[in-house]
């Protein structure tokens, strides 16, 4: 059975989670999302397409969990649908196969909550092993173990106005959305901070967005571009 969510306080923040042929963990990060220390105002699942039984497992949760479903479009679609439907002051986001520290939503709100000039904040987060991963594909991945400040989607939360600001993230980026939407943040005068504190433990297995789209650097080299691009004109919406 699902966990009981914390009721000890409710934050102002709705949680957009896309979802693609990730039954295998989605229940694991719903889990971590609804034992949060602090209640958030919704989760949101964007199903992107999947074709395996994640509808099944999201379904079972019941109504803590909004759940939606749309043809296959990528992450960045996803996360824009999830954005159409969130209400709350603020916006997080958590991919279906990674997880938050118990205290990963109420940690990031108090801060944005204490400095009213930051308009967004990213955490820190470890990488791990998925446990089912075989032997001989453990051995063949080699990551960074130790704790990081990095701008993944996971460690993020903004304050919805400001992302509304910037516009939607570009849903034409396979990967590298994220990087891509920070720069017109950028450009858009958003002041991001980052706190030295875990809120993310992100899960390394056999389909991370990477590994399905491989290693070349082509989408972050047409994310870079975009950056350098939106430096050169007003702050627009992504298509």
């Amino acid at each position: 059975m699902p966990p009981e969510p914390h009721t000890e306080s409710t934050c102002d923040v709705d949680v957009i989670m896309p979802c693609f042929n990730t039954a295998r963990y989605v229940g694991a990060a719903l889990d971590s999302a609804l034992a949060q220390s602090v209640r958030c105002s919704r989760i949101i699942v964007i199903d992107d397409g999947s074709t395996d039984a994640s509808a099944d497992v999201v379904r079972r949760y019941g109504s803590p969990v909004e759940y939606y479903r749309q043809e296959h479009r990528g992450v960045a679609a996803a996360r824009n649908a999830g954005i159409a439907h969130a209400r709350a002051r603020y916006l997080a986001f958590l991919d279906a196969d990674d997880l938050w520290t118990r205290d990963s939503l109420a940690v990031r709100q108090a801060f944005l909550d204490s400095h009213l000039e930051v308009d967004g904040v990213f955490g820190a987060a470890t990488q791990f092993l998925s446990p089912e991963l075989a032997d001989v594909l453990a051995a063949r991945i080699h990551f960074d173990r130790s704790t990081n400040i990095v701008r993944f989607a996971g460690t993020f939360v903004v304050r919805r106005a400001a992302f509304d600001r910037v516009g939607l993230l570009c849903e034409a980026l396979k990967v590298g959305e994220m990087i891509e939407w920070l720069g017109r943040a950028a450009a858009a005068g958003l002041r991001i901070d980052t706190l030295h504190h875990k809120v993310l433990e992100r899960r390394i297995h056999d389909a991370n967005t990477v590994q399905r789209h491989g290693m070349s650097q082509d989408g972050y080299l047409r994310a870079l571009k975009e950056v350098i691009a939106s430096k050169r004109r007003p702050a627009q919406k992504a298509p």
